[in-house]
């Protein structure tokens, strides 16, 4: 890291894919509103621009029809413009169009002035999401003004090894982007309890275990996944980790809230030196 900055998450309830202008929309107000009060990083949740596909007849080729963007369509070229009017930078969700037809990437993009710094492709894919989504290829960090950042799209930050590959390269701030839910219809995923207690661990653990910051953003609400799936009901609790071990900022469940945290680069200092898990860790 280079300097301190204000990092703020935005948990919400993204429309469903018929609402792709108005998530645009939305994301842009809050970018506007966050930056103007000082935020150089905001954090949207998983998919935020264009939503999940819906489980059911017809759904895959549905979704590649009307729910996917590529990455030098309208879309991220707002968010470009006004990262650029702005100053700052923001890290959204969409289900990326690739050039093969009918392979879709659940992709993240880490948007500043200078334009798309880098795009984190979801690796790993939990139930339904196998039959919609294909993984991308590999685990990178993007440099920036604000540090080395890298992103962790929901069920990948489920596997410690993906954060080892982030700490390998350097990383400063871990940002997750999710859409971890609490339980939905016709199965849902994951068990409701347990997976509350684990993902308001994962965050701190994350924080202290790879002596980055954390920037977790979860949605909340309720989406409808189709017929086939039922409606799920997301988790919240989105975060802000300090490497040291303080939680810096907590949402709750249900409700749409921002929260905001001072990243320092003295709290970075202060963890790296205090323990040496970067050099003694030995695999």
């Amino acid at each position: 890291m280079q300097q301190d900055f204000l990092a703020s998450v935005v948990q919400h309830e993204p429309g469903d894919l018929d609402r792709r202008q108005h998530n645009v929309e939305y994301i842009l107000s809050r970018f506007h509103e966050l930056a103007d009060q000082g935020s150089r990083l905001v954090v949207f949740p998983e998919v935020g621009i264009t939503s999940f596909f819906r489980h059911e007849a017809g759904g895959l080729r549905r979704y590649w029809e009307e729910g996917t963007i590529v990455l030098d369509g309208p879309e991220l070229a707002a968010i470009v413009a006004a990262a650029r009017d702005l100053d700052a930078y923001t890290v959204v969700g969409f289900a990326e169009r690739t050039p093969v037809t009918g392979i879709i990437h659940n992709s993240a993009a880490l948007i500043g002035p200078e334009g798309i710094v880098g795009v984190t492709r979801k690796l790993h894919m939990p139930g339904i999401e196998k039959l919609y989504y294909t993984p991308g290829e590999g685990v990178e960090v993007f440099d920036c003004p604000l540090g080395r950042v890298g992103i962790a799209i929901c069920y990948d930050s489920m596997f410690p090894e993906y954060f080892k590959a982030l700490s390998d390269q350097g990383v400063d701030i871990v940002i997750i982007t999710g859409s971890i839910w609490a339980g939905g219809e016709k199965g849902g995923v994951g068990v409701e309890s347990l997976k509350r207690e684990y993902w308001s661990a994962l965050p701190m653990v994350t924080a202290i275990q790879n002596q980055a910051f954390v920037v977790a953003c979860n949605a909340c609400g309720r989406l409808d996944m189709g017929s086939r799936a039922g409606t799920w009901e997301r988790l919240g609790l989105s975060q802000i980790a300090a490497p040291t071990g303080r939680r810096l900022a907590r949402a709750g469940e249900t409700e749409e809230e921002v929260i905001s945290a001072t990243l320092t680069t003295q709290e970075l200092v202060e963890a790296r030196t205090s323990y040496r898990f970067l050099a003694d860790r030995l695999l």
